[in-house]
């Protein structure tokens, strides 16, 4: 359910500071020269800002849990701990904790506060197989039923043989598939699903799970029995224990062409 500010508001506990007109992105909250809320338009987006920032919270939301957000180092540390996990325990993933996972995607930014995520989960070996694995092991042998995939693969050649083969790199025998969809006509439906796919892919590193990134899938989920998707993530126990960080991956640091500001 969208956050509707019209219908949270207690005017009993407004105090007249005007913060919530301020900093709505809409201007969909009107107030009078002395700061009173007096209508709220039909611009709303239902971001929530008004009753984030209100500090009488006007519009009922839960408190703010400051005290527990990660220190600086700690954070840092969690990125730079994350890996991609292609061996996986034969172990289920439990549906409770799938919807624990995944409830940053109730967090994650949109653009145009377009919220509407969808993430389909698919669970459990044989099921994954079933739905994804062996359609795109077809798909494939179609493509190379003269080895013309082969030819031009370049260093995937030897990739596309095992898949032919029916060897499963594809997801890895992960025990639970997650594919994050965007509405339909929503013109950043592919970087808000990636988006809420990174922040679930980050807590996954902090519950003990392991991911990787399909892009495999993702491309190939129009010719599956599952909907288009915009991300893909495989999760699973982790079957090895990492032991090394990698070094830093190649990033370059610019401030355009007008140089650094002072």
């Amino acid at each position: 359910m969208v956050f509707s500010p019209e219908q949270s508001f207690e005017s009993v506990k407004c105090t007249a500071c005007g913060i919530c007109s301020l900093v709505c992105p809409e201007d969909s909250i009107r107030t009078d020269e002395s700061g009173v809320v007096i209508s709220f338009e039909s611009t709303c987006i239902g971001c929530g800002h008004c009753g984030c920032y209100c500090p009488s919270n006007c519009f009922s939301l839960p408190g703010e849990n400051r005290g527990l957000i990660p220190e600086q180092e700690q954070l840092q540390n969690l990125f730079e701990s994350r890996r991609s996990v292609r061996h996986f325990l034969e172990m289920p993933v439990e549906e409770a904790v799938i919807r624990s996972l995944l409830e940053p995607v109730g967090f994650s930014p949109t653009g145009q506060n377009a919220q509407g995520i969808t993430v389909e989960v698919i669970l459990g070996r044989d099921r994954i197989r079933k739905l994804v694995v062996d359609p795109l092991v077809k798909l494939i042998r179609i493509l190379d039923c003269f080895r013309l995939l082969s030819l031009f693969a370049g260093k995937s050649r030897a990739a596309v043989k095992k898949i032919r083969n029916g060897e499963d790199i594809i997801t890895w025998k992960a025990p639970c598939v997650l594919l994050f969809r965007a509405p339909a006509g929503n013109i950043t439906g592919k970087t808000d699903a990636v988006i809420a796919a990174s922040m679930v892919s980050i807590k996954a590193e902090a519950m003990g799970l392991g991911t990787f990134w399909n892009g495999v899938v993702q491309v190939a989920s129009v010719f599956l029995r599952v909907k288009k998707s915009q991300a893909v993530l495989c999760v699973g126990y982790p079957l090895l224990k990492k032991y090394q960080r990698v070094p830093a991956r190649n990033w370059v640091l610019s401030y355009g062409r007008q140089g650094r500001s002072s």
